[in-house]
């Protein structure tokens, strides 16, 4: 198993937590709040919306030019 392959796993494993947060959102609506509202919330500052900024271009960056 290569660097490669740990990373890619990794990502896969935070995309599946993703969708675990999701459907327990939908399930437990008082104990999970959804991600929409959790986003409104971290949105607010300049600097999250920047820092997402960034992790986007840095996720497209080494996903889809690096080939």
């Amino acid at each position: 198993m290569n660097t490669r392959m740990v990373t890619e796993l990794g990502f896969g494993l935070i995309v599946l937590a993703a969708l675990g947060l999701g459907v327990a959102s939908h399930a437990w609506p008082k104990r999970v709040p959804k991600l929409t509202s959790v986003l409104a919330v971290v949105m607010r500052r300049r600097s999250a919306r920047i820092a997402f900024v960034l992790a986007w271009w840095w996720v497209g960056w080494h996903f889809f030019v690096g080939h």
